[in-house]
């Protein structure tokens, strides 16, 4: 590897913090070393990578070789677009192959400045005030809050001098539903200058095979060109939320010790609500009053008047669910009522004492 091109990338690598990073031009030391010391592995001339979680890589190019790779790795993911959109043509598939198309046209050019500045010799930087920020992050997982799988990346740059910055955002996600690949992907930039940012998150529900893809990228073509990157991947099972834990809950509450109590002609209005979670929305849900459906719903209200004798009634709603996933789930809530006996026109307020 060509050591002049680590005094290029200088600059980058003194502050390194994750994929969060901020610098000073005003700097010096070994930052072959430096990036080495924070586990970044040559893996050819230009390229330096780390792996941050298993399926997630970072990576950082410079000069020719490196753009020469990181050209090859955009045309790779061009062709996987290219084939979803084969089998599944959709409009933001046809936008997502534009945007990378940008993408890999604008690495052609840096590639080319980096022909440029290797001819002319360029062996260093100048040391300039100029104060630098820039972030990159990638994540592709499967969701816990269903089953499905989603990418999610980011990437901006900001300069308080002449110093301009290119970043890229691709998030892609693909799964299985009634037996069809469904996709969704998402592409924001390329955008250029002093100050730029870039997302993009896709996400879809259904079932295996699941895939999603996100990669972020911040380029700087200031003094001689490099790259920040960061690509995730996840090829899982997919696997679904657990099935729907359901609950039922009345209003007013109730128990067998503490039961509603009805005197004389008072009435009652009680009303049950169901509530959902996890699961896979969106659910179906039936209730039924003591075992009698009273069809899809999620709330049931029912007015309960004294029946001016000695009885304890219970009724007991029942919520049965299903997920998008096909998962089941029940619940219940039982009310008791204390029904008082009174002698007509004997108590003329709401809340007197029964007669004995």
């Amino acid at each position: 590897m060509k050591k002049q091109w680590f005094l290029v990338s200088l600059m980058l690598c003194l502050t390194l913090s994750g994929a969060h990073l901020s610098f000073a031009q005003e700097t010096s030391g070994d930052a072959l070393t430096l990036m080495q010391q924070q586990g970044w592995k040559i893996v050819k001339d230009g390229v330096l990578q780390r792996e941050l979680t298993a399926g997630e890589v970072e990576s950082f190019v410079f000069g020719v070789p490196g753009f020469t790779w990181k050209l090859q790795d955009l045309q790779k993911q061009l062709q996987k677009l290219q084939a979803s959109f084969k089998a599944a043509p959709t409009p933001e598939l046809r936008r997502a192959i534009a945007n990378h198309r940008k993408e890999i046209a604008n690495t052609r050019k840096t590639l080319a400045l980096a022909r440029l500045g290797e001819a002319r010799g360029e062996t260093g930087i100048e040391k300039v005030s100029c104060n630098i920020s820039f972030a990159y992050n990638a994540s592709a997982s499967y969701l816990t809050s269903g089953q499905g799988t989603f990418g999610n990346a980011t990437a901006n740059f900001s300069s308080n001098c002449a110093f301009y910055g290119e970043v890229y955002a691709y998030a892609f996600a693909k799964t299985t539903v009634n037996g069809a690949p469904t996709t969704h992907t998402v592409t924001d930039g390329p955008r250029s200058g002093a100050n730029v940012s870039a997302s993009a998150y896709a996400t879809v529900n259904g079932g295996p095979a699941c895939e999603s893809y996100a990669f972020g990228s911040m380029t700087s073509n200031s003094l001689n060109p490099s790259s920040y990157s960061m690509q995730s991947t996840n090829a899982s099972a997919c696997p679904g939320a657990p099935p729907p834990a359901v609950t039922v809950t009345a209003s007013p509450a109730s128990s067998p010790t503490a039961p509603l109590q009805l005197y004389n002609y008072d009435c009652e209005t009680i009303t049950w609500t169901t509530s959902i979670s996890p699961g896979t929305a969106p659910y179906t849900t039936t209730m039924y009053r003591n075992n009698t459906s009273l069809g899809a719903r999620t709330t049931y209200s029912e007015t309960v008047c004294n029946q001016q004798v000695t009885a304890t009634q219970t009724i007991t709603i029942r919520a049965d669910v299903v997920d998008a996933a096909s998962k089941t789930g029940t619940g219940s809530a039982t009310t008791t009522i204390q029904h008082n006996y009174r002698e007509p026109n004997t108590c003329g307020t709401r809340f007197c004492d029964p007669i004995e």
